[in-house]
């Protein structure tokens, strides 16, 4: 009879259990089960029934994932509730932008190029980072931003600098001098790290004669009269490339261009070995057996054009076979003193 009536009297108790699980901030009161950027969280248990176990008011103010139980035990019946919360105020750290292709030469990225940046967050962890797209302007250490969210909401930024260089070296000006079984290679670029000159000729495999940081190169053993094409490619600081050809034909001559019985569709530049003791030197053209053209230059070189003015006649440059002189000039010019004839050659104006 009086357990019936102690039955009887726990009944409404059992029923009526309940375990409610509140967080308190400065922002107002929530259920939990999430992150907080606040400086404290207050866990506060609301339960119903009797007895309780690990129902625990807490306070919490470090930066952690932290859960916690409360238990209502009564009449042979358990009520319960597990709750999680977290607190992260410190927002992620970027590492740096991964990018959708890998830098060419040395570091240098030299086309247009995808961003995504990353991080890392040692509480709730990272939820998401910014993107981006970089096209320029070339240079050394070229900023760029992104930002980066964890799952707390705190939002980390970052600037990183980048090398890029998508512009290639303007085109190397590049020269080439015949000589004795010789060539005679020079050239210079625009902010070059790097040359490489390759020989070429017909029949044969390419040959890579010279590769280094230098400015010129002579070529030796080669054959007189046989023609000898040479292509040069310059390097920047971040792998871009420019390149330039050549032409030379190698003689014994003291002329040494064009080449002898050379075949020209342009005006051609004259030029020839120095003499020792010339001030200035004469050089004489003709076409068949007509002189067409004298003049006295100064330097071994001569520009020849398509139009010019000699014996008081209009001239041109027409097809055909030229043949020219140049003789050394000793002294001052109206003293008309002249050395050994350096030579004569021909060339060959085509359409």
């Amino acid at each position: 009879m009086l357990a019936l009536l102690l039955l009887a009297l726990m009944a409404p108790v059992a029923k009526g259990q309940s375990v409610d699980a509140r967080c308190d901030t400065t922002a107002g009161q929530d259920g939990c089960y999430r992150w907080y950027t606040t400086n404290q969280v207050f866990l506060h248990w609301n339960v119903t029934g009797l007895p309780t176990l690990g129902c625990v008011n807490e306070n919490f103010t470090a930066e952690a994932r932290v859960q916690r139980s409360c238990m209502v035990q009564s009449g042979g019946k358990t009520a319960g509730q597990t709750v999680w919360l977290g607190l992260d105020r410190t927002p992620p750290r970027l590492l740096g932008p991964l990018f959708n292709h890998p830098a060419a030469h040395g570091g240098w990225l030299t086309q247009p190029v995808s961003m995504t940046f990353q991080a890392e967050d040692q509480t709730s962890g990272v939820a998401s980072c910014s993107s981006a797209r970089f096209a320029g302007p070339d240079g050394a250490a070229q900023p760029v931003g992104g930002t980066c969210s964890d799952v707390a909401g705190n939002v980390g930024s970052g600037v990183f600098l980048i090398n890029y260089d998508a512009t290639p070296p303007s085109r190397p000006r590049f020269a080439v001098s015949p000589g004795n079984r010789r060539a005679r290679l020079r050239w210079s670029a625009s902010e070059p790290v790097g040359a490489e000159l390759t020989r070429l000729r017909k029949g044969r495999p390419p040959v890579v004669v010279y590769r280094g940081k230098g400015t010129s190169y002579a070529d030796r053993r080669l054959r007189n009269g046989r023609r000898y094409r040479y292509v040069l490619k310059v390097e920047d600081r971040a792998g871009n490339r420019a390149r330039n050809e050549a032409v030379v034909v190698p003689t014994a001559s003291k002329l040494l261009s064009p080449a002898r019985r050379a075949r020209v569709g342009s005006a051609p530049r004259l030029y020839w070995k120095r003499a020792r003791g010339a001030s200035y030197y004469n050089v004489q053209l003709f076409r068949g057996r007509r002189k067409v053209l004298s003049r006295w230059p100064r330097k071994t070189t001569l520009q020849l054009h398509r139009r010019w003015s000699y014996g008081g006649h209009r001239l041109r440059l027409a097809p055909g076979r030229y043949l020219w002189y140049v003789w050394p000039g000793l002294g001052r010019r109206s003293a008309h003193r002249f050395g050994h004839m350096l030579g004569k050659s021909t060339f060959t104006v085509v359409r």
